[in-house]
């Protein structure tokens, strides 16, 4: 039984051919330009967007997945699955009058509206099993057993019982939870575009632009591969905002490139891994999750990327500290002269790159929306890479054509993600189980906010088990922000921002570390070594959670002395935890206690009071230093190990 549920988990996808990809590639292309008409003018309700959004990616969803990791092609059912869903698409089309005009709790659901409600839903839970697997799958199951039959539950856990009108109701006919709620929505506005903005400007050239800069910047210093490949894929992935998605588009230039200069490739995996978590609260757009947040919170978008930028440098300079102290121990080589162009040639052939990025950062920053300001910056591309002197980055009718496919292509496992999460959210809304879990929470952690906080990260980390980071992220606003904000009172963006983090480094957590199989393939390495090293080259984005929620100054919300000794206390910590984890100073060990020590202080950094604070920040620069100069001191010969 349980071999049959698991080959009945995440399918295969498959890259339609012949016919099925140009029937496939046009509606991609109406789709998008639907998208970006929508953007610009937003002439339909949600529910009416929603579903001529989803008329178009439901049938791509089961036209290029398949059903089961067995199958290696399309089968009949799924032909099936995708016309019953267009059927309901059209059939919600058909009716947007009535979904316009509805007052909930007044407005009588009839038996047919029931029919295709539940089938909806059907399609949603199908999607998710077979583009997401079992992890958000079975956390959906869960929660619709627990609606159906949660009223025969004694104790804290029972709720009223539901009945089937109410149910469909929430789940497909309004537009603020279910189907239809805000992921959903996010996903084909923001999210669609901004895939987009980075699928076209890829095709533009713009991703040689990203390596030119990183190898100029540090390709001629020791690991140099390594940082390029930091740098590189933290620049692309701040455009993608998916590390899965960032590690197969950098990772087949970045790990054979490491892997060739003797970097070991289960490491070389987990630089490439762990750099393209981190594009996810990398402004200046940091993927669907932070639109989510910003539909949350009501906090315009610029001003969340804004609040991300100085943790996201900590996080990579924490990164490329990890990499050149152990590059220094393995005595790794420099990139190769060949791949290395100068600052002023990577600008000279690549700057007009630049000018999409500096307007999309302009347009946001003066508050326009996020897709209007994506939808207008595609096109910007489009036009700028006809005047490319390079051939073949210019962007005629047939690259306009695959950019539209690849980026619906991209978008099938995050639409089905959003769909399970707002079955998710409405069945939470249905139920109640947010205040339970509240007053479950409340009596784990008491009123210690350290508790609360830690129980937290350990409940989205565990979600992250395969579970796409939006989904992650929307568990935790549906569960855990109630619980923060309300009961311990702690700030909105700060704590949406720690779940945003937590969210994103569970795609290089093991055991179900997405990010890392994915880097495996690439790197012919186990992806579970691949795993444990990425997770200990991330180890900033674990901890600069916990840090900004005590420190605002760190997401520039203190007055200017307040953000500059966050920021400088947040390096030091970082930089403290990084040598212990490390292990060695240059190509010298150091023993056990003296890395407990470093990585104490570190942790002693977290700490609300700044006394604490600066008292450990001090002792750890100074025994750093003590620590530099008994070795240097020493007259035995260097040790010199491998990772």
């Amino acid at each position: 039984m349980l071999n049959w549920l698991l080959n009945l988990g995440e399918g295969n996808r498959v890259a339609p051919r012949g016919p099925l990809y140009a029937v496939l590639a046009v509606a991609a292309v109406a789709v998008i330009l639907y998208a970006i008409w929508y953007a610009l003018f937003s002439p339909a309700n949600k529910h009416l967007h929603g579903s001529i959004f989803l008329l178009v990616m439901w049938p791509i969803v089961f036209l290029t997945t398949t059903a089961s990791r067995r199958l290696s092609r399309i089968a009949w059912f799924d032909y099936t699955l995708a016309a019953v869903a267009i059927a309901v698409c059209v059939y919600y089309i058909g009716n947007d009058r009535f979904y316009k005009n509805i007052v909930e709790g007044v407005t009588e659901i009839s038996t047919r509206e029931r029919i295709v409600g539940l089938i909806a839903v059907a399609l949603s839970v199908e999607a998710s099993r077979r583009s997401v697997g079992w992890g958000l799958t079975g956390v959906v199951a869960a929660l619709l057993a627990y609606v159906a039959f949660g009223q025969y539950l004694p104790g804290e856990l029972h709720h009223k019982p539901i009945d089937l009108e109410y149910f469909i109701t929430m789940q497909t006919v309004m537009d603020r939870d279910g189907i239809f709620g805000v992921p959903l929505y996010v996903a084909s506005t923001y999210a669609l575009l901004f895939l987009l903005w980075g699928a076209f400007f890829h095709r533009a050239g713009g991703g040689m632009l990203f390596f030119d800069l990183a190898a100029a910047l540090t390709g001629r210093s020791i690991g140099g591969p390594a940082k390029a490949c930091v740098i590189s894929s933290g620049l692309y992935g701040s455009i993608s905002g998916s590390p899965t998605a960032d590690v197969v588009t950098t990772g087949p230039i970045t790990i054979p490139l490491m892997t060739k200069t003797g970097i070991a490739p289960a490491r070389a995996g987990a630089i490439e891994a762990a750099a393209s978590c981190g594009g996810a609260f990398l402004p200046p757009v940091m993927g669907s999750v932070a639109f989510i947040m910003a539909e949350f919170t009501a906090i315009p978008y610029h001003l969340i990327a804004i609040a991300s930028f100085v943790p996201a440098l900590v996080y990579y300079a924490s990164l490329l500290l990890l990499v050149h102290v152990e590059a220094q121990r393995n005595a790794e080589q420099t990139l190769a002269e060949d791949q290395i162009v100068s600052l002023a040639v990577a600008l000279k052939r690549g700057w007009f790159h630049l000018l999409p990025i500096a307007g999309l950062i302009a347009f946001l920053v003066q508050g326009y929306s996020p897709a209007y300001v994506a939808a207008g910056s595609t096109v910007v591309i489009v036009i700028l890479s006809w005047f490319n002197p390079r051939r073949e980055f210019r962007l005629g009718p047939r690259a306009v054509v695959e950019g539209c496919w690849d980026t619906a292509f991209r978008m099938g496992s995050l639409v089905a993600a959003v769909l399970a999460a707002g079955v998710i959210i409405a069945c939470i809304e249905l139920s109640g189980l947010a205040g339970k879990f509240t007053l479950m929470a409340l009596y784990f952690a008491g009123d210690s906010i350290v508790l609360a906080l830690l129980a937290s990260a350990v409940i989205l980390i565990l979600l992250g088990m395969g579970m796409p980071t939006p989904g992650v992220y929307i568990m935790g606003v549906a569960l855990l922000a109630p619980v923060l904000i309300q009961t311990f009172k702690l700030p909105v963006l700060e704590t949406h921002m720690f779940m945003l983090y937590l969210a994103s480094m569970s795609a290089i957590t093991p055991p179900m570390a997405v990010a890392c199989f994915a880097a495996a393939t690439i790197a012919n390495a186990n992806p579970m070594t691949i795993g444990v090293q990425a997770t200990r080259m991330g180890f900033a984005g674990f901890m600069l959670p916990f840090y900004f929620v005590f420190n605002r100054g760190l997401l520039l919300e203190s007055d200017w002395a307040g953000n500059a000794a966050a920021i400088a206390v947040a390096l030091v910590m970082v930089a403290a935890i990084a040598v212990a984890l490390h292990g060695w100073i240059k190509r010298r060990p150091l023993a056990w206690w003296q890395r407990l020590v470093l990585a104490g202080l570190g942790v002693a950094m977290i700490a609300p009071t700044a006394y604490v604070q600066y008292t450990a920040a001090i002792a750890a620069i100074a025994f750093y230093g003590l620590l530099s100069v008994v070795l240097a001191r020493q007259n035995a010969a260097p040790a010199v190990g491998s990772q």
